[in-house]
């Protein structure tokens, strides 16, 4: 599923493409997608709300739209982490991977995304293959493709998202239900460590 914007649009429109997506991240990740209303969204992006319509047909549409959006923010962070670390060794390189990943995700709006993403997966099915396309799945091809140097392609894609799960591990899990973690970057740091181990072994 394409989440960009479409090519078509003017430069104005794609500065108002912008603004409604600033604001809905701002909307929906303080009040949450039930109590977000379309005239929130319209007043946070300083533009009128048939202006939000005309670029997302509905509430549910600018959700998609916005969770779209930033997996994508996601997936140019991490590409420009691994362009600056292409010569580096594959244990170097997944280590920069698994710091930036847990970095990124951990954010305090990266969390509040997720759980808002979990709590209307049941009812908007399309935004976890939105999430999977262009969050999860990027994310698992960056690690393959370090792991392709020393592994053949379905080894590799298999260590990637062994991975990926290592590096969130359960101080993922617990900053998600708005458990505190103590010590955070240093749980990290040995699920960071496990992760690599494991990829590599």
């Amino acid at each position: 599923m394409n989440t960009s914007s479409p090519p078509d649009l003017s430069p104005l429109q794609h500065r108002k493409r912008s603004a409604i997506l600033d604001g809905a991240k701002a909307v929906f990740l303080s009040q949450g997608f039930g109590l977000a209303t379309m005239d929130d969204v319209a007043a946070a992006a300083g533009v009128g709300k048939q202006t939000v319509y005309r670029h997302f047909k509905s509430k549910e549409a600018l959700f998609v739209g916005l969770v779209g959006s930033m997996c994508a923010q996601v997936g140019g962070v991490l590409a420009s982490a691994q362009d600056e670390q292409s010569d580096g060794s594959p244990e170097d390189e997944l280590r920069k991977l698994g710091w930036v990943l847990a970095q990124i995700l951990i954010a305090p709006d990266y969390l509040r995304l997720y759980r808002a993403i979990v709590a209307e997966a049941e009812r908007l099915p399309e935004l976890g293959q939105v999430f999977y396309e262009n969050g999860a799945k990027g994310v698992r091809a960056f690690a393959a493709k370090i792991l392709r140097r020393r592994f053949d392609e379905s080894t590799a894609a298999l260590r990637a998202a062994t991975f990926v799960q290592l590096v969130l591990g359960d101080a993922y899990l617990e900053l998600s239900v708005g458990y505190t973690v103590p010590d955070v970057e240093a749980r990290f740091a040995v699920q960071i460590d496990e992760a690599v181990a494991a990829a590599l072994r």
